[in-house]
């Protein structure tokens, strides 16, 4: 009996696949990476009373929506943890821009495109990677894709409510999840408008957003008001084109390759560079309709993520371009360097399991490696241990220690001569002394190497350096900073007391 053609066509449809290999991916051991700063917010926030939630997000550099939601999501009756919940709430917006990328841009294509782009779309690193955080990231994406759509759309009918409600209502929800995103694409809308010479649309836009983004407009301005838009941390390279040009080749890379390299997947992805770069080149010279909208959402999204943090966000930030971005390499790859990208994509999806190679160091801290070796080492001594708040984020590790260690953290040159001062004192001073540290010092006038120097004066010294830079990262560090770059990220340094009890190195 022949199988109706409805079914048919259901089961070749690419979704039927993609979407659980997806949320395989997304949604296996979501607590393998410890969560990192940004994701401690929320994990603290979250949590608490929802006028406590709103007075957090808003003191901050948050709008609510996310926050509002992820409370509530977190509620619901399961058996997970806090982190796990919440990233999987992340994980569920991934699987839906999926479905939304589907419909609105893909649905139309022939079936080859279709798989082709689900294929690395289920399989981009850069996805897996910032889906799988307590973040609005894979939120911003799902809103803004319905954005980006449906303002064409309503340029076209600008009387047909259906289309109207769809632009205005993602659009607002868009920038009730995050100001840089929403600004920009409806800054982008609102240029598209203007180049078709659609003024009273673009204005209507603009007016229709203010008065819905009204209550929460005070407190945007006020997060505008206090950032600071002058002083910007340094650049890499030591100046300012230099520092664009790593910029633009990190979201380059993330967006193409990911952020997980062993050597050999970073010699493939030099390999491909130039034919998705040729790719991406012949793609941009169509110009879709929703091309202006993206590239100047894009832009001002790029300017802001430049004057606020540093390179190793920008993909972060502009996650909401990844399908525009992956739809132009498609269209153009030809087939043997799209089988190539697989293979490199599958490869950087393994390291990123096997919590190896990632070019954002912070995100592999091996939290409990080394809360382990500090309680080994301070057991029945008095131990002090100092932290380097400028090159590392101190919350997972601490919960992990017990109150026995007395911890100084070492915000400023006054923290750093509170720890040399119990150092001196005898015999009721720490017989122990850690300092865990970046080994890059970004410390105002270098006053954790200080530190560290006149700890090693007179007492004996052992290192435990951990989460190495690999051989091309060493050679481009030094390329862009010059010899003498460290070869691991972090150092554990140990000071004891000469013929102290337990006086040896780590095993």
């Amino acid at each position: 009996m022949k199988a109706p053609k409805k079914v048919v066509d259901l089961l070749r449809n690419p979704l039927v696949w993609a979407l659980p290999l997806q949320a395989f991916l997304l949604l296996s051991n979501l607590d393998l990476l410890d969560p990192w700063a940004d994701e401690w917010f929320t994990v603290n926030t979250v949590p608490q009373p929802l006028n406590q939630v709103l007075s957090a997000v808003a003191g901050n550099v948050h709008p609510p929506l996310y926050f509002v939601l992820l409370h509530y999501w977190i509620e619901l009756p399961w058996k997970l943890g806090p982190l796990v919940s919440m990233r999987t709430m992340s994980a569920v917006w991934a699987l839906v821009a999926t479905v939304v990328v589907y419909f609105l841009w893909l649905r139309r294509e022939e079936r080859p495109f279709q798989s082709k782009f689900l294929t690395l779309w289920v399989l981009s690193p850069c996805l897996l990677l910032l889906a799988r955080m307590a973040r609005s990231y894979s939120m911003q994406l799902t809103v803004a894709s319905l954005a980006i759509y449906s303002a064409p759309q309503w340029a076209e009918q600008p009387r047909n409510w259906k289309r109207f409600l769809a632009y205005i209502g993602s659009s607002i929800a868009l920038l009730y999840t995050h100001y840089l995103s929403g600004l920009a694409v409806a800054a982008g809308v609102c240029m598209l408008f203007l180049m078709q010479k659609r003024f009273a649309l673009a204005a209507a836009q603009v007016a229709l957003l203010a008065v819905l983004y009204s209550p929460w407009a005070p407190i945007l301005g006020s997060v505008l008001w206090r950032v600071n838009w002058i002083d910007v941390s340094p650049h890499e390279g030591g100046n300012v084109i230099s520092d664009q040009i790593v910029r633009l080749a990190y979201l380059f890379v993330s967006f193409s390759f990911g952020e997980t390299f062993s050597t050999v997947s970073l010699l493939l992805s030099a390999a491909l560079t130039p034919v998705v770069a040729y790719a991406l080149w012949r793609a941009v010279k169509a110009r879709p309709t929703w091309f202006p909208i993206v590239l100047v959402a894009g832009g001002i999204a790029w300017i802001g993520t430049s004057r606020l943090e540093q390179f190793v966000f920008m993909p972060n930030q502009l996650l909401f371009i990844l399908p525009f971005f992956l739809i132009f390499i498609v269209k153009q790859l030809n087939p043997s360097a799209f089988v190539a990208l697989v293979v490199l994509y599958a490869g950087a999806d393994y390291a990123y399991f096997t919590r190896s190679d990632f070019l954002v160091k912070p995100y592999a801290t091996p939290y409990q490696e080394m809360a382990d070796l500090i309680r080994e080492r301070s057991s029945g001594q008095n131990t002090l241990l100092a932290v380097d708040l400028h090159g590392v984020f101190e919350q997972p590790l601490l919960s992990r220690l017990s109150d026995s260690v007395r911890v100084i953290l070492l915000k400023d040159e006054d923290s750093a001569r509170e720890v040399l001062e119990a150092a001196r004192i005898r015999p009721s001073g720490p017989s122990v002394i850690l300092l865990w540290r970046r080994t890059r010092d970004i410390s105002p006038r270098n006053y954790v190497t200080k530190l560290e120097q006149e700890l090693s004066v007179g007492r004996e010294v052992w290192y435990r350096e951990y989460v190495a830079y690999s051989l091309p990262e060493r050679l481009a560090r030094r390329l862009l900073r010059g010899p003498g770059q460290p070869e691991f990220y972090y150092r554990l340094s140990e000071f004891r007391r000469p013929n102290s009890d337990a006086s040896r190195g780590p095993n």
